[in-house]
């Protein structure tokens, strides 16, 4: 699977009948990202989202009419993808502050 792929399956834009986003712009988004799948899936989420937030919630012409897509799921994948991407950044490391050892030679026996 390549990069345009996996962006489109993290973004759920996966119906090969009509994208939301052409394959140009989501090559582009990852150019801009440094190919980093995840940055990608976010600004082109994000893109998705304000599109779908910019048109008429539903229309009618004569005996057609559409509704439009539900922005509310679109920004809870948005989030959770934030949230993966800031698990990754942010992972935690044990420290220790102040410690009531005097030496730490018993440490180093270990790592020797």
């Amino acid at each position: 699977m390549d990069n345009i792929e996996q962006v489109r399956l993290n973004i759920g834009d996966t119906d090969t009948e009509e994208y939301f986003l052409d394959d140009t712009v989501i090559s582009f988004l990852l150019q801009e990202n440094g190919n980093n799948v995840l940055e990608t899936s976010i600004v082109a989420l994000e893109a998705i989202i304000n599109n779908i937030a910019l048109q008429p919630e539903r229309w009618r012409i004569g005996d057609a009419a559409e509704s439009r897509a539900s922005v509310d799921q679109l920004e809870d994948r948005l989030k959770s993808l934030i949230n993966k991407r800031n698990a990754k950044a942010y992972t935690a490391i044990p420290i220790i502050l102040h410690p009531s050892r005097k030496n730490w030679d018993d440490i180093d026996k270990v790592f020797n």
